[in-house]
């Protein structure tokens, strides 16, 4: 089966597009006395930058366009890895397809959320070093949809990390999962959004309870809600389309802190160098180097995003 640089589902953006300039695709972690407590800590200063140009993926509106995006890493010696990507975003998208009410009908809003993904090699993925995302990145059908993002053998398995600006963001996490030969799946525990629905999919199921404050303003939380019955909606309402959960297990490993100022991206990634999933989580062992890819989306989804090259990180 011909292979692809496009991904399935979210995660079709951390397919690699062309490779970086040489010396442009390593990012190196510095050793720091102490972990970065957000975007703005000290700890960064001490970091050297590695300077992005991620490629629009091929079919879509980024497409022939590209994106300078900027990465730091930090470490702490048996603790934390720490990540800060920063890129140009000229508007600040925390909603994914909201319902809007409007002459007695529900219409989903085709906005998307912003995101930030990563792919690391966890176990060794043949040809990822060099092609990036593209060696596991498959069209199997004629139908988009149907498209998986997959590696080729059971052998070769990679750590997925998202952050997305509502539905994990506003909580303070990256989604965690993981990718194998079958497809992409998230790691044990809670934590994915769930759709806000009715049954017939004409509109939403649920609403804020009114009676509860909302832990996300602008968003529905798992425990927050009423079922929408009777209620009197007005031209112009709008509710989400997702119900935000609280993370835990494995699902809850990378913290994330972000901040949109000024027309740009500043996120904060941090997750121990090494946890207790050693089957579906990269383990950082700060004497070797790991390949993975990284990609942007710009209230897009699917098959819409800027691309890195294949990349790598090593520890100083």
């Amino acid at each position: 089966m011909k292979k692809i640089a496009i991904l399935s589902a979210l995660l079709v953006g951390v397919c690699a597009g062309n490779a970086l300039a040489a010396g442009a695709n390593l990012v190196t972690a510095k050793k720091v006395s102490k972990d970065p407590v957000d975007i703005s800590s000290s700890e960064w200063s001490s970091a050297s930058e590695a300077a992005l140009v991620n490629d629009g993926a091929s079919g879509g509106p980024f497409e022939k366009k590209t994106l300078q995006v900027k990465v730091k890493a930090v470490y702490t010696k048996g603790g934390n890895v720490s990540v800060l990507v920063s890129w140009p975003d000229a508007d600040q998208n925390v909603s994914k397809e909201p319902w809007k009410y409007s002459k007695g009908k529900w219409t989903k809003q085709n906005v998307d959320e912003d995101k930030l993904a990563f792919n690391w090699e966890i176990k060794r993925i043949k040809n990822f070093a060099t092609k990036g995302c593209a060696v596991v990145c498959h069209a199997e059908s004629k139908n988009k949809e149907d498209w998986k993002y997959h590696t080729d053998t059971a052998t070769e398995r990679g750590d997925l990390w998202e952050w997305k600006a509502q539905t994990s963001g506003a909580l303070g996490y990256a989604e965690d999962g993981y990718v194998d030969d079958d497809s992409r799946k998230a790691d044990s525990g809670t934590g994915k959004a769930k759709k806000n629905e009715s049954a017939d999919k004409k509109g939403p199921k649920f609403m804020q309870d009114p009676a509860k404050k909302a832990t996300v303003a602008g968003a529905l939380m798992e425990g927050e809600t009423v079922e929408i019955k009777g209620h009197k909606f007005k031209d112009g309402d709008v509710v989400p389309s997702w119900i935000l959960s609280k993370y835990s297990g494995s699902m809850a490993d990378v913290k994330a802190k972000a901040k949109w100022a000024n027309g740009q991206w500043t996120v904060m990634l941090q997750r121990k160098l090494e946890t207790s999933d050693k089957e579906n989580d990269v383990q950082f062992d700060t004497r070797k180097d790991f390949n993975f890819g990284l990609a942007i989306f710009n209230n897009s989804s699917r098959h819409n995003s800027y691309n890195s090259g294949p990349m790598k990180l090593k520890f100083d």
